[in-house]
Formats: C-alpha cells, structure tokens, sequence
C-alpha cells in the first residue's frame, strides 16, 4: 500500500508540469491523486515488475518466459504504449523509456502484420477462441500505437499500424461470416467482441493516414455486434466507443442513433448497478465488476455528452467515475475486480488486480476525464458563442483556454459541515473587450445531486458579486437525470473586465437523496417513517457506504443492522470532509447512529465515499441499508 505520506509528495509533484501530449487541464487534488498512484505502481510496485520483459512478453511469446494472457498478442503492451503516451508521469526518463518499448515491440510484428502466435490460420473453418484472444490483443496494440503516433509522429509506428491494418482487411470476411459468430457464441472474453472492438483501431488508422478503406470496415462492426445477453462488457461497451469516434469522423446521425439506442438498451436491462457501473458480464446473476468496463463506461458516455449535448450522459459519467472506476482503484494503483454481494463490496482471497488490463485502461481513461473537466468548443444554444466557458465536472486542477488560464482548487468551509467551494482563480485573463460587451460567459453545470450553488465573485481582492441559484434535483419518485448549467461570471464587461488575480467561488449545495432498489431516487422528508426500509444513501455526487476497516463491528453478526436518520438541521451538524491534504481521503463523512440485529444499545457509525476504499487493503463495504427515522 502506498502510504498517503508519500501520496501527498507524489501529488504535488505530479501537478507541477502539465502532461504530455498537451492537455488543456492538469489535474491535481484527488484526480491528480490517483493518476500519480498508477504511475507508481509501475515504477515501483513489484510482483509482477514492469520490466520491458514483463511488458513485451505477449508480443515475444518467449517459452522461457510464460505470462498470464499472454495468448493476447499486444493486450498488455499496447494498452501500457496508449495509457503512457496520453497520461505519461513527470519523469524525464519517461519518453525514453517510452520510445524504447515501442521499438522493441515493432521487432516482433510477423511478416503478414500479425503480432503473435503466427500458426493461427484465419478461414471460417478454422477461426475459433484462440484467434478471437490474438484479435484482442492486437486491437488493443493497434490503439496502443496510433495514440504514441499522434503524440510522436513516426514513419516506423505508422508503416506497423498499416501493416497490421491491412492483415485485419485480408482476413475480415472469412472472420464475420456467420457460422464463425454462432460459433464464437458464450465464449465470454474469447468471444466474437474480440473481433468488433477493432472498430477503434482501425478509425485512429484512418485519421492518421486518411485511408478510408479502414473506416469502411470499421463501420460494418457494430452490426456485427450481438445484443447484450451474457456477453463480455469491456469487448462490448468497446465496440460502442469505437463506433462513436466514426461518428466524430463522420457526423453520421444514423450511427449516433445506433449507439444511443444500444446504450439505453443496457440502462433498460439494468445493467448499469446502484454504483454507476457495470458488471464484468451482462449476467442479472454475475457478482463481479471489471476495472476495464468501468473505464469503457465513463468514456463511452463522456463521448455521448459531447455528441449530444444531453446531461444524462455527463451525469451518469460522474456518477461511474466517483463511485465505480475511483472505488474499484486498489491501494496498489492497480484499478481491477471487486466482488458484490446484496449490500455491497465483498472481499475475496485473491482479489483481481488486474496488473493485465484494468491497471493501464482505467488510467487511459482517466486522460478523457481530464478533457472534460472543463470545455471551450461547444457553442451555446442561446448566445451561440463558442467561446464559452463550462465547468463540467467539480475536479480540481488548472485549466488551459484560448486566451485564459483558470486554477481550480477546493476550499474548505470554516463551517465543516458546509460543503467545500471550488475556488476558481483567473492565473491569466483574457484581454478587455473594445465594445464594452461580455464576449465571453463562465457556466457551471447543476444537477441533480445538488440543493443548489452558491457564488461569490471576487476583483481586485473585494466580494462584488454572488448569489444562489436553485438546481433541479431529481423530484421525487422520479428516475430522471435533469441537467442544466448557469452563469456565474461574464469575462469581459467594459471596465469591470476580469484581472489576474480575480476570483468565484462555486459552491455546490449537496442533497441527502435516497435510492431504492428500483432505482428511484427520493428525498428523507418522503421516504424515511418510523418503519425501516431498504436504500442506497447519496451525498452531493458521492454513493455513501459503511466500511468494516473503519467500522468493524457494524458488519458483525448477525448484519441487520437499521440506520437512525435523522431531520435535516441535525444532519447537517453530523457531515465533516477530509482533509485535502489526503486527497483520498478528502471526502464527505456522516456519522449516524444505528440500532444492530444483536444487541439493543446504539452504536455510532461513519458513513463515506465508496471511493475511499482505495486508501486501504479491500473490505466489506456496505452501500445497501435499513433505514428508518431516529427518535
């Protein structure tokens, strides 16, 4: 476990020089947090090391040398080349190193592109499990290796992308004939998605060398795609990202409409859980998740938001970030499996640190985060400026525009059961406009896991400004996820223009909402009585849990256990946040009493983020209580 001593070191390391390739926002805070811990995971953590060994192994298929999955030609390596390329550590020594992985892995590309076992033969008689586990391995490569490409161009990286393009190409039609899918079918992580996710790849090969025949075939993918059903989530949910880049391409409606309805068709099926993630498989009985799939969620509905505009999307990309993919973060930096059971996390022996997929997918993905966290490119409905600036989501770190630089950062509350601000500082501003008009408007975004936001302009270090403005939380009963963003600053009005120096404070009013197990969501005041029933507890954007590693004997036998909640105002004294000098350990706590099944004295219990299990080796974790009113 890393110690959060040495996390805050790392942390403030890792946000003092910006990211290569370019990011418009450098993270710090908790994003900055957990982004760090992966890069030391590979730097330092052994068992397994990330030599170049260790790396190349599914490429170099060394018998003296056996490594898990390594029938997955390029899975490891070239998820490790993309996630290093877009989210690379502040290390001078990272590039180099960087550059010599991926020489070494273009030494092992086969004469007709394969990476890999090259025995496997293609036709439909004989394309089975072990040529879908090479297809993933080198889908995954090829992504790998365009994405090193687009932040160092090489003639050597692409001429192996084509390469390995056109073997796909040759092979196509014999692998998507339809005795090859029926055969393919309920081979779980072998299975056909093996094949489409290669959509992807084959669209970033397009875009870096402007063939079209690539994308020709990248399209024919998702109709290739089997419905949901007990399929592999990542290969599936995979499939759908890379489908939508053709739609960034392309600005083809129909294949936007394809992906829409394929994503509600898995919010429909309730395959989206209690924490805003998915299962490892579309199974109603499975009990594990996936670091991977996580990851693919977030993207995938980040892609959709900015598609379509529909804050559905953005919020439940929150909702899995802070509750899925940080949750499912392990103290090693390893993202990976967790086990469920009823109420919550389960810990397991040998728990699923998946150093071979999640580790590197779900830091890649975290880059998307980033490009999000703060946008400048999409022109508003109603003043049709594309120069606007929106706050998406409440993450801190510093923010890159065209002509301004803002710095992000929490400030605590004097009063610490007041939800932090975030303190938005203009480090550069933009220049004064000549015509006295606002030429540009800062928004940020309300949801539906807010009672409201309250703001307080600073310039020239004096309070001019601030008010409340009322969000649109879920009504109850409803299964909505309303949406809306609002002023809170215009940039340039005359001689009132924003200075270097100049401030807003942005402070979210978190509501205590309630979810049942049909995923309605309600407020205390309409649904806790004097009899207890079943929910899930939701703090601002945080699912709220019980964890045994803080509070042991709450999960003691024999676990029926009622949570007392009680009014608003005596809430609200019994809410304090961490430190922000732990970022991982920074969040909301509540502290409740609670009557348990064994015994008939109160006990006291501390109810946090899901996310903050990653500060410690895995435990039980409920999230799924009896509820009912205290006295």
């Amino acid at each position: 476990m890393l110690h959060l001593i040495c996390l805050t070191a790392l942390l403030s390391t890792q946000a003092a020089t910006a990211p290569q390739p370019p990011c418009a926002f450098v993270p710090s805070g908790e994003l900055a947090a957990r982004i760090a811990l992966v890069h030391h995971r590979f730097a330092e953590v052994a068992e397994p090391t990330f030599t170049d060994k260790f790396i190349l192994a599914d490429v170099e298929l060394d018998p003296a040398y056996p490594r898990r999955f390594s029938e997955f030609s390029g899975d490891i390596s070239g998820r490790y080349i993309g996630a290093m390329a877009m989210l690379p550590p502040d290390d001078p020594k990272a590039a180099e190193n960087l550059d010599r992985i991926v020489n070494k892995v273009l030494e092992f590309q086969r004469p007709d592109g394969r990476f890999g076992n090259n025995k496997l033969n293609f036709t439909a008689a004989e394309v089975g499990p072990d040529q879908m586990a090479l297809f993933w391995g080198n889908g995954r490569l090829l992504v790998g290796l365009l994405e090193y490409n687009s932040v160092k161009p090489s003639d050597r990286v692409l001429e192996a992308s084509r390469k390995l393009g056109n073997f796909l190409l040759r092979v196509f039609d014999d692998c998507a004939k339809p005795e090859v899918i029926e055969r393919l079918r309920g081979k779980a992580a072998n299975g056909f998605i093996c094949f489409t996710q290669f959509n992807e790849g084959l669209e970033l090969l397009t875009r870096a060398t402007g063939d079209t025949k690539y994308r020709d075939v990248a399209k024919k993918m998702l109709d290739l795609l089997e419905p949901p059903g007990d399929q592999h989530t990542h290969g599936y949910l995979t499939t759908l990202r890379g489908h939508m880049m053709i739609y960034e391409s392309t600005q083809d409606k129909a294949m936007l409409d394809a992906v829409v309805a394929r994503y509600r068709e898995i919010i429909d099926m309730g395959a989206v859980k209690t924490n805003g993630g998915v299962l490892e498989f579309f199974k109603k009985d499975y009990h594990r998740d996936e670091g991977c799939s996580e990851a693919d969620f977030v993207r995938l509905s980040l892609q959709l938001w900015r598609a379509t505009g529909n804050p559905e999307y953005l919020n439940r990309a929150e909702h899995c970030l802070y509750n899925s993919l940080f949750a499912g973060q392990f103290a090693t930096g390893d993202f990976g499996h967790h086990d469920y059971d009823d109420h919550g996390y389960v810990p397991v022996v040998g728990p699923g640190r998946a150093w071979w997929c999640c580790t590197m997918h779900g830091l890649r993905a975290l880059r998307d985060v980033l490009d999000n966290v703060v946008t400048q490119d999409q022109t508003d409905v109603i003043t049709k400026n594309d120069s606007n600036v929106r706050l998406n989501l409440f993450l801190e770190g510093r923010w890159k525009g065209k002509d301004m630089t803002l710095r992000l950062e929490r400030v605590n509350a004097s009063d610490s059961s007041t939800s932090p601000a975030l303190h938005v500082v203009f480090e550069k501003a933009p220049p004064a406009s000549s015509d006295g008009a606002a030429h540009y408007f800062l928004f940020t975004r309300q949801t539906e896991w807010m009672a409201g936001i309250k703001t307080q302009e600073r310039r020239d270090g004096k309070d001019v400004g601030g008010g409340t403005c009322k969000a649109a939380p879920c009504k109850p009963g409803e299964k909505l996820f309303p949406g809306d963003w609002t002023t809170v600053g215009q940039v340039g009005m005359g001689s009132t223009e924003w200075k270097e120096g100049d401030s807003i404070d942005i402070q979210p009013v978190y509501a205590l909402r309630l979810m049942d197990r049909d995923g309605k969501f309600y407020f205390p005041a309409d649904f806790v009585t004097d009899k207890s029933k079943e929910a899930a507890i939701f703090y601002g954007p945080w699912l709220m849990g019980i964890d045994a590693s803080a509070s042991p004997m709450f999960h003691g036998e024999p676990m029926d256990n009622t949570l007392l909640l009680p009014e608003d105002k005596a809430l609200s004294r019994q809410v304090a946040f961490g430190n922000t000098g732990t970022p991982l350990l920074c969040g909301p706590h509540i502290i409740m009493s609670y009557m348990h099944g064994g015994f008939s004295d109160l006990g006291k219990v501390s109810l946090g983020p899901l996310s903050e299990q990653s500060a410690h080796e895995p435990a039980t974790l409920s999230f799924w209580h009896k509820i009912k009113q205290a006295n």
